[in-house]
């Protein structure tokens, strides 16, 4: 079985899984904050990578794993979860970085740096280079988008890490896809309380 955080012992509840963004980890704090609000919903989580392939093929498995009713992916998460196989669940993406490549390249920079929290692999930093940059270029622009039962994108209005003419973008690619986009007026690229309330309207309809 694959290694996971979970917020609480196994029970009737449904399962729903967190997908982390770039440098963060099974114990960041998004995942512990979806859990706290959205009770209703047993939450798992494990450590990803940084690469797309290996990302997909781990949330395949633990989708295979624990047949989860919600998936939730912020950032390269989300990226993530949009290609994900999971037509029995909701997903819901929030930022999801198809610009990835240029995130890394303009933005977060190439080079080693630290994870933002512990990792149940023991990692405290990685490493991002133009290899990988290209890896996720070919990746985008050779694989489709997987839709759910139902299909959610958030984004914020202003996204300080991908930048706003990457988000909008990506929103008319998700939207063409089928993901039922929605803006996100007070958020940046990290969920934050309005993020929380945009995804509670979600899972609520």
């Amino acid at each position: 079985k694959l290694p996971i955080v979970s917020s609480d012992p196994i029970d009737g509840r449904p399962v729903a899984i967190y997908v982390h963004g770039l440098a963060s980890g099974a114990a960041g704090t998004t995942f512990c904050s979806l859990a706290r609000k959205f009770k209703h919903y047993r939450w798992i989580t494990t450590d990803f990578g940084e690469t797309i392939e290996n990302n997909v093929n781990l949330l395949n498995s633990l989708i295979t794993q624990e047949r989860p009713s919600l998936i939730v992916g912020t950032s390269m998460g989300g990226l993530t979860v949009l290609y994900a196989d999971a037509p029995t669940a909701i997903k819901i993406v929030c930022n999801p970085a198809l610009s990835i490549a240029d995130s890394v390249r303009h933005t977060i920079g190439l080079g080693r740096h630290d994870y933002f929290c512990e990792r149940i692999d023991g990692r405290q930093s990685f490493e991002l280079t133009e290899d990988m940059c290209v890896g996720y270029e070919n990746y985008i622009a050779s694989h489709r988008l997987s839709l759910g039962k139902e299909s959610y994108a958030v984004f914020s209005v202003h996204d300080e890490l991908l930048g706003d003419e990457a988000a909008c973008i990506a929103q008319q690619i998700v939207s063409d896809v089928g993901y039922e986009v929605t803006i996100d007026s007070k958020g940046v690229h990290r969920i934050t309380s309005s993020t929380m309330s945009i995804i509670d309207r979600l899972i609520d309809k």
